[in-house]
C-alpha cells in the first residue's frame, strides 16, 4: 500500500501544496518549521518515501557520495566516516564506503558508473594515481582530499589538518614541562612529502626549543602506522642510545606500541618518558596512562568534509581549507626532572 502513496497524498493530509512537500524534501527553498513538521508528520503517517531515483533523472544528481579509504579498520577513519554519514543524512545523502588498496581503478570505475555526486579520498599517494582522481572530476564528480595527498587541479577541494600550529602546540607543551630532548617516531620517511607531520615537527623543534637536529626514527615504504610499527621503531630509538625524555608519534596507534616498547625496556611512562600521540581516537582516553594527543575531532572533521563536498556539488564552489587541531592533555606526560 505504501508504495502507492504519492506526494499529492502527503500534501492533502498536511493541508499544504504539493510544491511545499517537494521543497521540504529537496530543501531547495525555505519552509517554515511549522509547515515542515506537518509535511514530515504526514509522510510518516502515510509511510511516504521520496523517489530519489526518479528525482535523479530530473536533477542529474543521485544524492550519493563515496568514501575511499585505505583502511576502514582504522578507529580514526571510522570516526571520520561517522561524521560524514551524520552530516550526509541531514541533507538526504547516502554514503557508500570503499576500503582497501587493491582494485583501486575498479573503485573509480564504480563511482563513475554509479554516477555518485562526490567522493572523499583518504588514500596514500603511492596507492592511488592522480590520473584516477582527475578522471572522476572529468566526469563531473566532486572530489575532496586531505593532507595525505597533493594534486594540482583547480577543481579539487581540500581540507588539510593544520599540523604547523598542531606541532607547535605539542612541542610548546612538552617544553613547558622542561623537555628539550624530544624524539619523533614517524611512520613515513622524508621521501614521502605528502605527510606534513615530520616536516612540521622539525620546524617546531627549531623554533621553540632551538634544536636543529632532533632525534627522528622513520619507517619506510610500504608505509604502516600500526601498533606494531610504533613498537618496532621505538625499539630502534632505544637501541640508538640517544638521550631523549619525550616521544611524539605519527598517530595514536603507533603511540600505543611506543609505550609498550618503552615499558618492555624498563621505562616508566610518564615518570621517565613523556609520550604524545596524534589523532585522539576514542580509545586514547581509556588507555593506561590516558594518552595526551593532538585532536582534530574525528566526527567534526568528517562533518566539515561533507559540508565542503556538498557545497561543491551544489554550487561548484572550490574550497581548500586548513582544519585547526587541539592538544588534549591527559596523563601520558609529566614534568622532566633531571635525576643526574
Amino acid at each position: 500500500m505504501s508504495s502507492r502513496v504519492t506526494r499529492s497524498d502527503v500534501a492533502k493530509l498536511a493541508n499544504v501544496s504539493e510544491a511545499t512537500v517537494s521543497y521540504v524534501f529537496s530543501e531547495k527553498r525555505y519552509v517554515s518549521e511549522d509547515l515542515k513538521k506537518r509535511v514530515l508528520d504526514a509522510a510518516k503517517q502515510l509511510s511516504y518515501y521520496p523517489d530519489f531515483i526518479a528525482r535523479s533523472l530530473v536533477t542529474n544528481k543521485t544524492n550519493t557520495i563515496g568514501v575511499l579509504t585505505s583502511d576502514i579498520s582504522s578507529p580514526l577513519q571510522m570516526e571520520v566516516i561517522k561524521g560524514i554519514q551524520e552530516a550526509a543524512i541531514d541533507k538526504h545523502y547516502f554514503v557508500s564506503v570503499f576500503s582497501g588498496t587493491k582494485n583501486l581503478e575498479s573503485y573509480i570505475e564504480n563511482f563513475i558508473s554509479r554516477k555518485v555526486d562526490g567522493v572523499f579520498i583518504s588514500v596514500m599517494t603511492q596507492e592511488l594515481k592522480d590520473e584516477y582522481i582527475k578522471r572522476l572530476m572529468d566526469f563531473g564528480i566532486s572530489v575532496i582530499i586531505t593532507s595525505t595527498r597533493e594534486i594540482s587541479d583547480d577543481r579539487i577541494c581540500g581540507l588539510e589538518l593544520d599540523f604547523t600550529s598542531g606541532m607547535d602546540e605539542i612541542v610548546s607543551y612538552l617544553h613547558s614541562l622542561n623537555h628539550s630532548k624530544i624524539a619523533y617516531i614517524s611512520g613515513f620517511d622524508e621521501e614521502y612529502t605528502a605527510d606534513k607531520r615530520l616536516k612540521c615537527f622539525k620546524k617546531s623543534m627549531k623554533k621553540i626549543v632551538g634544536e636543529d637536529d632532533p632525534t627522528i626514527i622513520c619507517g619506510h615504504s610500504p608505509y604502516l602506522t600500526t601498533i606494531e610499527t610504533g613498537y618496532d621503531l621505538t625499539k630502534q630509538l632505544i637501541a640508538t642510545e640517544k638521550d631523549f625524555t619525550a616521544v611524539v608519534c605519527t598517530n595514536d596507534m603507533m603511540t600505543y606500541g611506543a609505550i609498550k616498547a618503552l615499558r618492555d625496556s624498563g621505562y616508566d611512562v610518564p615518570n621517565d618518558i613523556s609520550v604524545v600521540g596524534i589523532d585522539d581516537i576514542s580509545f586514547s582516553k581509556a588507555f593506561s596512562p590516558a594518552l595526551t594527543s593532538l585532536s582534530h575531532g574525528g566526527e567534526d572533521y568528517g562533518k566539515k568534509i561533507f559540508d565542503i563536498l556538498y557545497d561543491n556539488i551544489c554550487t561548484k564552489t572550490v574550497k581548500k581549507e586548513k582544519y585547526k587541531t587541539k592538544l588534549i592533555v591527559r596523563e601520558s606526560c609529566s614534568k622532566y626532572i633531571d635525576k643526574k
